[in-house]
């Protein structure tokens, strides 16, 4: 947006460039303006010098019609600013309670606590069909034959009916 402007600019300056090239004979008579409450004339000028000065003058004026509204919307600005920090620091705090009672994230002195017992229950879990399962009393996986233990199941299943 600012090389844009930037070129805007450029294009406004080169066209009243053309402008004051193009009319330079009439730009270049000196005048002398007279002001209707004021005695005295105003000392003969080049129209471009006038010109120049009534450019300003109008510029200044905008700028200062327009500073207080800046300065109200800049204050403006510094306190919604202000609110929405505070805002945030209180959403990410209520956020952090909520996971805590929720049981996502708990206190630290908790983590320190679990994470020392969690070691040991990932341990004994672990599972691997390398290792033989203690409770497997033949020494086979329950995965080499799986066909055996369906009918182990059924049979042990049919005898509970029986009972």
């Amino acid at each position: 947006m600012k090389k844009a402007t930037v070129f805007i600019w450029a294009i406004i300056t080169v066209l009243i460039g053309i402008i004051f090239y193009d009319n330079w004979g009439i730009i270049s008579n000196k005048i002398s303006l007279s002001i209707r409450f004021v005695a005295k004339p105003l000392p003969p000028l080049p129209i471009f010098v006038y010109f120049i000065i009534f450019f300003f003058v109008g510029f200044i004026l905008a700028y200062l019609f327009n500073f207080s509204i800046r300065f109200k919307t800049r204050r403006t600005a510094k306190k919604l600013n202000a609110t929405i920090a505070t805002q945030e620091g209180e959403v990410s705090e209520l956020k952090r309670e909520l996971d805590t009672l929720k049981g996502l994230e708990t206190p630290m002195e908790e983590q320190t606590a679990e994470t020392k017992t969690d070691t040991d229950k990932i341990i004994e879990l672990t599972s691997d069909s390398m290792v033989e399962n203690p409770a497997d009393q033949t020494g086979k996986s329950t995965i080499d034959k799986p066909e055996e233990n369906i009918a182990n199941d059924l049979k042990d299943e049919s005898s509970k009916e029986k009972s």
